[in-house]
């Protein structure tokens, strides 16, 4: 028998003899502590080897909010993502966009994990900010990421959709009776301009309006300004 203990910086072992034979005394024996990156781990012959995921692939196109199509030509579903309800799924697939078109990914096919070229998992990106629900039964970090969301609320957790898929739909009121015809001739509405876009060509310029930091979906934010691609752009002086 063997054990492991660890002392300022140096592993020692100690060794113990079996039951069968005499007990002789211990003495902890200095080795090599093992490098961080390369733990100890037992490992066995037979165990099947898993494929790494696969690298240098990007996103050619965006399916919806859970599923991309990637560089190689397959598909990559994202696991821990439910199907996209109508009422935010145009939502979702625009977030998708935003993120991952034309971005070099990493993709792992055997637990369905999406990540950005920086470690980002997209999965816990989309629920932090209302663009997906998780389905099935979520990882801690995914159940954690969705309730920040509720909690603002954010995407489809806020209007109109507050957390629903479909918006539901109540009995229209009996149509009014027909207006009385009189010769009075009416002015037209007077026609109102749609809101001006609202951009930003640099975070100074958002910060000296006094809108940094930009959320996602929020006028003015753009992917550009969103270093870490995190849904929050010109963040850097408000962490």
């Amino acid at each position: 028998m063997s054990g492991w203990r660890t002392v300022g910086g140096v592993v020692l072992v100690l060794l113990t003899a079996g039951c069968a034979a005499q007990v002789q005394q211990s003495r902890p024996v200095a080795v090599e502590k093992p490098a961080e990156d390369a733990p100890v781990t037992a490992s066995s012959p037979t165990s099947a080897s898993i494929p790494p995921a696969q690298l240098g692939i990007s996103v050619a196109s965006i399916v919806d909010g859970r599923a991309v199509m990637l560089s190689d030509g397959s598909k990559a579903e994202v696991s821990g993502l439910a199907q996209p309800g109508a009422c935010w799924a145009d939502a979702a697939t625009s977030f998708a966009k935003s993120m991952l078109l034309n971005q070099q990914v990493r993709y792992d096919r055997t637990t369905g994990v999406l990540s950005l070229t920086d470690g980002t998992d997209y999965a816990l990106l989309a629920l932090g900010n209302g663009a997906g629900r998780t389905a099935g039964t979520p990882t801690p970090g995914q159940k954690e990421a969705e309730v920040a969301a509720q909690r603002v609320p954010m995407g489809l957790w806020g209007t109109p959709c507050g957390g629903k898929d479909v918006l539901e739909t109540s009995t229209p009121p009996p149509p009014p009776p027909p207006p009385v015809t009189t010769t009075t001739t009416k002015k037209p509405p007077p026609t109102t301009q749609p809101p001006k876009p609202t951009f930003f060509a640099t975070c100074d310029d958002a910060r000296r309006a006094g809108a940094a930091p930009l959320y996602w979906g929020q006028p003015g934010y753009r992917v550009e300004l969103d270093d870490n691609r995190n849904g929050i752009a010109c963040e850097s002086r408000y962490r």
